[in-house]
C-alpha cells in the first residue's frame, strides 16, 4: 500500500469515527447555528433595550439650595419647549428629528439638602442620582455678558444610572449655553461667524467599517481552537483511556502516517468548524440587520474577503491541531487532556486579546505574533482595509514555519515509547537529562523548535533596534552584532549540550579537502555576479518597494560612516560564522536525519530567506542559501560556506565604501543601476561553475542519515 494510501485510510477512517460522534456534531453544528443567533440576537437587542430604558427613565437631582432647584427647573422646562418646537417643524421620519435628544421630562428634584456634605452623602446612599450645583450666588436672572455661572455635576461613575443622568444633565447644560449665545447674536445684530471664524469639516475616506471586523476576528480564532479541542483529546487520550493506542502502535503502518492521519484529522474540524462559525455569525449579523444598529453601515458581505480569510486560516488550523495533538498525547486520560487543553487556551488568548485592542495594528513585533497576527490580519480584511501583498506574506509564512515546527514536535512526541506507554516516571525521561541517550545530530523537532522561536525572536530585534527618522542604522548594526552570536550560536549549543548532542557534528566542524575550501573562494567572489542580475531582473519586473529603497539608502550611508574593518566585522564576519553555524551547521544537521539531501538543503534555505524579513530579497536570498547549503552538504563542513559567506558580504562592503573600485566594469556606486558588462557575467557564471564542479562529488559516500543511524 503506498503512503497516500495508508495516509488517506487512517484519515477516512477516524474522520468517519469522530462525525459520527454526537458530541462532535454538538459542538461543530448545533452551537454554530442555533448558539451564536441566540446569542447575538438576545445581546443585542439587550442592549439597545437598556439604552433606549436609560433614556426614558426618571431620576432624581439633589441640589442644597432653593434657587438652585427652581433655576434647574426652569431650564429643564425651557428645554423640553424648546425641543418640542423643534420637533414638531420637523418630519418624524427624517433623519434631523431622529437625531434630536430626548429631553429631561421625568427628572425629579429632590428637597434641598443644605450642605454639600448631605448632597454627597446621599449621593452615595443612592438615596439621589446625581447631583448639581450652581456655584454663584447671582441666580436671579440670566448671567450677563461678562458673567459666567460655574456648574458643578456630581455622579457616581460606577453607577451606571448616575454616570447616564450626568451626561444628560451636561448635554442640556450645553444646549442652553447654545440658545444664550443665539440670543446674545441676536440682540447685537452679530453673524453666527462672529465666535466660530472657521469651521472645520472632517471627510472620511475610510471603507464602511463592517461590524464583522468588530467582533468576528478573535472569536473566529477562537472556534478554530475550539474545533479542534475533542478530536484532539479523542484521538490521543481517548485512544489511551479506550485501550486501543498500544494496539494501534504495534500495527504494521509507520508511526509517521498514523500521526499524519489524526492529525489531518483535527484539521479538517477545525477548519469545518471555522466555517461554520463565520458563515453563521455573517448571516445573523447581516441577515438581521444588526450591522446597522451596531455599525451604523450597511453593506454587503465581504463574500470574497470571507474566503480569503478561509484560505488563511488553513495554516492556523493546522498550526493549533498540532499543537493539540502534542499536548494531548501527554494525557492519560480523557479528563486529563481537558485539564492540559486549558494552559493553551489561556495562552492563546494573551496575543489575540492584544491583537484585539482597537490601538493594536499589523505592524512590527504583531507581524510574526502566533494567533495575534492571525487576528490583525482577519480585522484589517474584513474592515475593508487595504493590506498590503508583502504583510499578508510574512503572516502566512511565520504561521507556516511555526505550523510545521508544531507538526514535527507533535509527530515525534505521539511516537515516543515514554508517552505511548505514560505514567509518572516515565515522562520524566522526556525532560530528565539523565536519562536522555546521547545522539550524534539533534532531531528535527529540536531544529524546527530552536527557529520557530528564534524566528519572531529575531524580528523583535531587528523591530526595536531599527533607526528611526532622521537616524541611521549604526545602533542597529552594533546591537544585532552583539545579539547573533548570543542566539544564533550560544543558544544552539547550549541546548546541544544538554541533550548529549555531538556539539562537533552536530555543527559540521571539521576541515574539508581543499577542493571545497577552493570552492568556497570561489563561490564567495563569483556569486555576487549572478546575485546582482537577479535583483536587476527583479526590480525592473516588479519594482522597487520605496521602503526598501529607503533602507538600503540607510544602510549605505552608515556603512560608508563607519570605519571599514568595523562594518566588515559586523557586516561579513559576524553574520558569515553565526548565520552559517545556525542554519547550514545546527539546523541543516538536523534536517538531515529525512536522508534527502534536497528537501534538506530547500527547507534550510527558505528559512534562511525568511530570516531576513525581506519578501523584495527572498528568492535572491534562498537561492544564496540554496547555494551555501549544497556546499555545506558535499563537504560535511561548515568551513567553505563560511568562507563563501564572508567573501560575499565583504565585496558588498567594499562596493559601498570604496565604489570607485567596481565602476570600471560597469557598476554603478547603488549597485543596482543597470546590467553588468557581458564579459563580467559570463566569467562570473564561469567561476561559480567551476565551484559547483568542484563541490559536486560529496567528501563520503556515506550520507548524513547513515552516520545518523
Amino acid at each position: 500500500m503506498s503512503y497516500s494510501r495508508r495516509i488517506w485510510t487512517i484519515y477516512s477512517k477516524e474522520l468517519i469515527d469522530i462525525l459520527r460522534d454526537r458530541r462532535t456534531l454538538i459542538a461543530m453544528i448545533v452551537v454554530p447555528i442555533v448558539l451564536y443567533p441566540l446569542l447575538m440576537l438576545g445581546s443585542i437587542q439587550a442592549v439597545s433595550f437598556q439604552g433606549a430604558r436609560l433614556s426614558r427613565s426618571s431620576f432624581t437631582i439633589g441640589v442644597i439650595d432653593d434657587q438652585h432647584r427652581v433655576r434647574l427647573a426652569n431650564m429643564i422646562s425651557n428645554d423640553a419647549a424648546v425641543l418640542d418646537v423643534l420637533r414638531d417643524r420637523l418630519d418624524p421620519d427624517s433623519e434631523e428629528a431622529k437625531a434630536l435628544p430626548t429631553p429631561i421630562t421625568a427628572a425629579k428634584t429632590r428637597e434641598a439638602f443644605g450642605s454639600l456634605a448631605e448632597l454627597e452623602r446621599a449621593l452615595q446612599n443612592r438615596e439621589i442620582t446625581v447631583g448639581v450645583i450652581f456655584k454663584d450666588d447671582r441666580l436671579i436672572g440670566l448671567p450677563n455678558y461678562d458673567q459666567q455661572v460655574p456648574v458643578d455635576i456630581y455622579a457616581d461613575v460606577e453607577d451606571v444610572r448616575s454616570a447616564h443622568a450626568a451626561s444628560r444633565i451636561e448635554a442640556l447644560i450645553g444646549r442652553v449655553n447654545e440658545q444664550m449665545r443665539a440670543g446674545r447674536l441676536a440682540r447685537e445684530q452679530l453673524p453666527p461667524t462672529f465666535f466660530q471664524p472657521f469651521k472645520v469639516d472632517v471627510v472620511d475616506l475610510s471603507s464602511p467599517p463592517s461590524i464583522l471586523g468588530q467582533i468576528l476576528p478573535l472569536i473566529l480564532i477562537l472556534m478554530t481552537i475550539t474545533g479542534a479541542i475533542y478530536p484532539a483529546i479523542d484521538l490521543t487520550a481517548g485512544e489511551r483511556e479506550r485501550g486501543t493506542l498500544e494496539s494501534l502502535m504495534v500495527c504494521p503502518v509507520p508511526v509517521i502516517d498514523l500521526v499524519v492521519g489524526k492529525f489531518l484529522v483535527v484539521t479538517t474540524v477545525a477548519i469545518m468548524g471555522a466555517t461554520l462559525n463565520l458563515a453563521s455569525v455573517t448571516a445573523t449579523v447581516y441577515a438581521g440587520g444588526f450591522d446597522q444598529i451596531m455599525a451604523k453601515t450597511g453593506g454587503a458581505i465581504p463574500v470574497g474577503t470571507l474566503l480569503l480569510i478561509l484560505l488563511c486560516l488553513i495554516p492556523f488550523a493546522v498550526l493549533m491541531s498540532a499543537i493539540m495533538i502534542a499536548v494531548c498525547s501527554y494525557a492519560r486520560t480523557f479528563k486529563e487532556a481537558q485539564n492540559y487543553v486549558t494552559p493553551v487556551i489561556l495562552a492563546v488568548l494573551i496575543p489575540g486579546g492584544i491583537a484585539a485592542l482597537p490601538t493594536t495594528r499589523l505592524d512590527g513585533i504583531m507581524l510574526v505574533m502566533p494567533v495575534g497576527n492571525m487576528v490583525l490580519l482577519a480585522r484589517d480584511l474584513l474592515m475593508g482595509a487595504v493590506v498590503p501583498l508583502w504583510i499578508l506574506a510574512m503572516v502566512l509564512i511565520s504561521t507556516l514555519l511555526y505550523a510545521g515546527t508544531a507538526v514535527v514536535v507533535a509527530a515525534t512526541v505521539f511516537g515516543q515509547e515514554s508517552v505511548v506507554f505514560a505514567d509518572s516516571g516515565s515522562l520524566k525521561s522526556v525532560f530528565r537529562r539523565s536519562l536522555i541517550k546521547p545522539v550524534q545530530f539533534p532531531s528535527l523537532s529540536m531544529g524546527l523548535l530552536v527557529v520557530a522561536l528564534l524566528f519572531p525572536t529575531w524580528f523583535f530585534v531587528q523591530s526595536i533596534f531599527s533607526p528611526g527618522p532622521g537616524e541611521d542604522a549604526t545602533g542597529l548594526l552594533y546591537r544585532t552584532g552583539y545579539l547573533m552570536p548570543i542566539l544564533f550560536v550560544l543558544i544552539p549549543m547550549a541546548l546541544l549540550a544538554y541533550w548529549k548532542t555531538d556539539i562537533a557534528e552536530s555543527l559540521a566542524l571539521r576541515l574539508p579537502s581543499p577542493r571545497y575550501l577552493i570552492a568556497g573562494v570561489l563561490v564567495g567572489v563569483s556569486a555576487w555576479i549572478p546575485t546582482h542580475e537577479l535583483n536587476f531582473l527583479q526590480a525592473a519586473i516588479v519594482g522597487v518597494p520605496e521602503t526598501v529603497s529607503k533602507s538600503a539608502a540607510i544602510m549605505g550611508e552608515t556603512i560608508k560612516a563607519l570605519p571599514p574593518w568595523t562594518a566588515i566585522v559586523l557586516i561579513a564576519l559576524v553574520p558569515a560564522v553565526c548565520e552559517e553555524l545556525l542554519f547550514r551547521g545546527f539546523f541543516l544537521s538536523s534536517l538531515s536525519v529525512t536522508g534527502r539531501k534536497w528537501v534538506a538543503v530547500g527547507i534550510s534555505a527558505t528559512v534562511f530567506g525568511v530570516f531576513h524579513f525581506l519578501i523584495f530579497r527572498f528568492a535572491v536570498t534562498t537561492a544564496m542559501g540554496v547555494l551555501l547549503g549544497y556546499l555545506c552538504w558535499q563537504s560535511r563542513s561548515i568551513v567553505p560556506g563560511m568562507i563563501a559567506h564572508l567573501l560575499h558580504n565583504t565585496l558588498g562592503v567594499v562596493a559601498t565604501v570604496k565604489p570607485t573600485l567596481f565602476e570600471h566594469i560597469g557598476i554603478a556606486t547603488n549597485g543596482d543601476a543597470g546590467h553588468l558588462p557581458m564579459m563580467v557575467i559570463v566569467v562570473g557564471v564561469a567561476v561559480l561553475l567551476v565551484a559547483l564542479a568542484l563541490m559536486r562529488r560529496p567528501e563520503s559516500t556515506q550520507s548524513r542519515i547513515l552516520v545518523y543511524a
